[in-house]
Parts: C-alpha cells; sequence; structure tokens
C-alpha cells in the first residue's frame, strides 16, 4: 500500500444553496443524479496532478467557446470550475494502483 497526494474540488461556500446544502460537497463527476455532486470524499474526483486537471478545464472552456461562441455553456470550463468550486489537498491510500 502507497500514499499519495492528490487535490479535490470543494464546492465553494458561497455557492450552495443554504436550503439543502449543508456540510461539505465535493466535485464527483460521475454523480449526474445530483449535479455531479457528492458529500462523501471517498467518491470524488481526484485530481493527482493539480495543473493538469487546471489545463483540462481551461481547454474545454476554449474549445467550447471557439465553437459556439463566447456565449456558449461551459459549465465544465475553467471559469465556471473556479466560481464555484476551490481545491483541497487530501491524501489518498492506494493498494496496487486503485484509491481506497
Amino acid at each position: 500500500m502507497s500514499v499519495k497526494d492528490a487535490w479535490v474540488l470543494r464546492l465553494k461556500d458561497e455557492t450552495k444553496n443554504e436550503n439543502h446544502m449543508l456540510g461539505e460537497w465535493y466535485f464527483c463527476e460521475e454523480n449526474e443524479e445530483n449535479d455531479f455532486l457528492t458529500m462523501d470524499t471517498n467518491e470524488a474526483t481526484l485530481y493527482f496532478d493539480k495543473e493538469r486537471g487546471i489545463e483540462a478545464f481551461k481547454s474545454y472552456e476554449k474549445y467550447m467557446i471557439a465553437r459556439y461562441g463566447n456565449h456558449a455553456f461551459c459549465d465544465f470550463g475553467y471559469t465556471n470550475m473556479m466560481k464555484n468550486f476551490e481545491f483541497v489537498e487530501v491524501t489518498v491510500s492506494e493498494v496496487d494502483g486503485y484509491p481506497v
């Protein structure tokens, strides 16, 4: 078993809807049932390379604007993600290369 540092995206307090979003919420790209959010850090999307994740958000946003114009929906673009989420460092245990 090995231990690695990684990052998750936590929803910023000012983005939460106070009526039902108490506690900590994290980005989970595989959870479309709840608008890509989870309260379980074990389900949160892990970014082992934070800078690579940021570049992916920027590339997505650039592509969407180039393809659909300045008013394109860029939910997963850098501007929207950084407006609503913040990176939080976590420690991940791995067994045979898989997070546990």
